[in-house]
C-alpha cells in the first residue's frame, strides 16, 4: 500500500482547501449533494452516492486525493473528487491523479471539479496552487471526460502554461442527448419518414399477434429483479458477437452497480424501463432520473425479438411518458451509435486535460504518453484503412 498522504492544509487570502480521508468521505453526503445542487456541473455522476460507491468497490487501488474547498465562513464550495493511481507505461512507473470515477470499467461521463455558483475560477486555483504545493507526489493529471461547457479545463490550461507544464487536450466521448422542448406530437413530425414508419409497422405487428407490457420500475426490490434479468440478457447478446459485454468484463462491475442502485433507489434516481411481450421481459433499460434529465446508462434486450427492433420500440415508449412528464431532456451518454441519431442531431462532446510535471519523471511519463498516443492513432488510421481496402479484394477459398 502507498504511504498516506500527509494531512495538510494550503491557507489562501478567501479559500481553504484541505485533504479528506475515507471516513470523512464517508461522512459528507448530505453536504455534497447540496453543494452540487448549486453547481454548473450536477450531473448524477457527481453525486456523492456515485461516486461513493465507485470508491468502495475500486478504492483499493488507488490513493485518495478527494480536496474540499471552503470559504472564510467555513462553508463548503468547492470539491475535487481525485484520486491517485499508478501506472506503467511501456513497463515504466508512473503516478497520475485523476478523476475519481474514472476507469476503463465504470465508464462516467460529464466528469468534473464541484463548485459553488461564482466561485468557479476562485476554486479552480485554489486547487491548481495545492496540486503545485503537492508536485512531489504525481508526475502527471488527467483529468478526464470534462464536457466543452465546463470551464475548468480552459482554467487549468491557462494555469498549466502560466506554471510552465506541458498540457495537452484529447476530444473525449460524445454524447448525443435530446431536448425536450415541445409536444410529443410536434417531436415525433420532426423525425425522419422512414423512422416514423419503422416504428408504426413493428410496432403494429407485435401488437396484433402478442400482449404489450410498458413499465417503469423504481422500487428497489424490483430494480433488483429488473438488473439481473439485464444483465443476462445483455451478455447473451455480446457473447453471439464473441465478446463478454459491458458488465462482464471485470467481477467487480456487477457488484459495482447492485450496490449503486441500492443507494440511487432510496432517492429516486435510477430507473429500468422494462417492455414485456406475453409477460415475459424483451427489453430493458437501466437509467438515471436525475435534475430533470434522463440518463440512458444501459439496455438489454431478448434476441429472438431483433426482427421487431424492440428496443426502438422502447425509446419511443420511454421518450413518450418523458415528453408527458415535463422532463427537460434525455441524454444517451457516450457512444455515436447511428442508432441515437435518428432520434436527435444534438451531441455534447468531451475533453480528456493532460498535464505533465517538471519533474524529471513527470517529462519521461509525458514523452512515453506521447508515443502511446501516437501509436494508438497510427493503430486507428490502418484499421480505417483496412476496412477500406478489404472489401474491394474479396479472398475465395
Amino acid at each position: 500500500m502507498a504511504a498516506e498522504i500527509p494531512m495538510i492544509e494550503d491557507k489562501r487570502p478567501s479559500l481553504t482547501v484541505s485533504l479528506l480521508d475515507a471516513e470523512a468521505f464517508q461522512a459528507i453526503g448530505k453536504e455534497w449533494n447540496q453543494l452540487l445542487e448549486t453547481s454548473p456541473a450536477n450531473t448524477i455522476f457527481l453525486t456523492w452516492e456515485w461516486t461513493f460507491t465507485w470508491w468502495q468497490i475500486y478504492g483499493d487501488a488507488y490513493q485518495l486525493f478527494l480536496l474540499k474547498i471552503q470559504n472564510e465562513e467555513g462553508n463548503c464550495v468547492g470539491l475535487a473528487p481525485l484520486k491517485i493511481a499508478r501506472h506503467y507505461r511501456f513497463g515504466l512507473p508512473y503516478r497520475q491523479i485523476e478523476f475519481l470515477g474514472y476507469c476503463q470499467i465504470a465508464c462516467p461521463d460529464y466528469l468534473d471539479f464541484i463548485f459553488a455558483p461564482d466561485y468557479g475560477e476562485q476554486g479552480i486555483l485554489a486547487v491548481w496552487s495545492y496540486l503545485i504545493a503537492h508536485k512531489n507526489l504525481w508526475d502527471t493529471l488527467y483529468f478526464s471526460d470534462i464536457p466543452t461547457t465546463s470551464p475548468s479545463h480552459a482554467a487549468l490550461r491557462l494555469l498549466a502554461e502560466k506554471g510552465g507544464y506541458v498540457n495537452e487536450t484529447e476530444k473525449g466521448q460524445i454524447c448525443p442527448y435530446l431536448p425536450i422542448a415541445t409536444s410529443w406530437e410536434v417531436y415525433l413530425k420532426s423525425l425522419s419518414q422512414n423512422h416514423r414508419y419503422n416504428l408504426q409497422r413493428q410496432e403494429k405487428h407485435l401488437v396484433k399477434s402478442y400482449q404489450l407490457t410498458f413499465d417503469a420500475l423504481s422500487a428497489r426490490s424490483d430494480i433488483q429483479e429488473a438488473l439481473s434479468k439485464l444483465f443476462a440478457l445483455h451478455k447473451k447478446v455480446w457473447n453471439t458477437r464473441g465478446e463478454p459485454g459491458a458488465f462482464d468484463e471485470d467481477p467487480r462491475i456487477k457488484n459495482f452497480h447492485c450496490c449503486l442502485v441500492d443507494r440511487l433507489s432510496e432517492r429516486g434516481w435510477v430507473v429500468i424501463y422494462n417492455l414485456k411481450i406475453d409477460g415475459e421481459s424483451a427489453v430493458l433499460l437501466y437509467a438515471y432520473p436525475y435534475n430533470n434529465r434522463l440518463f440512458y446508462y444501459q439496455m438489454g434486450r431478448e434476441i429472438k425479438w431483433d426482427e421487431y427492433s424492440i428496443g426502438q420500440m422502447l425509446i419511443k415508449l420511454i421518450l413518450q411518458s418523458l415528453f408527458k412528464k415535463g422532463t427537460s431532456e434525455f441524454d444517451f451518454l457516450r457512444g455515436a451509435e447511428p442508432y441515437k441519431y435518428r432520434w436527435t442531431k444534438s451531441e455534447r462532446v468531451n475533453i480528456h486535460l493532460f498535464i505533465c510535471n517538471t519533474t524529471v519523471s513527470g517529462n519521461i511519463a509525458c514523452f512515453l504518453a506521447r508515443i502511446d498516443r501516437w501509436g494508438r492513432q497510427v493503430i486507428g488510421h490502418l484499421r480505417r484503412i483496412i476496412k477500406k481496402v478489404v472489401p474491394l479484394f474479396p479472398l475465395h477459398f
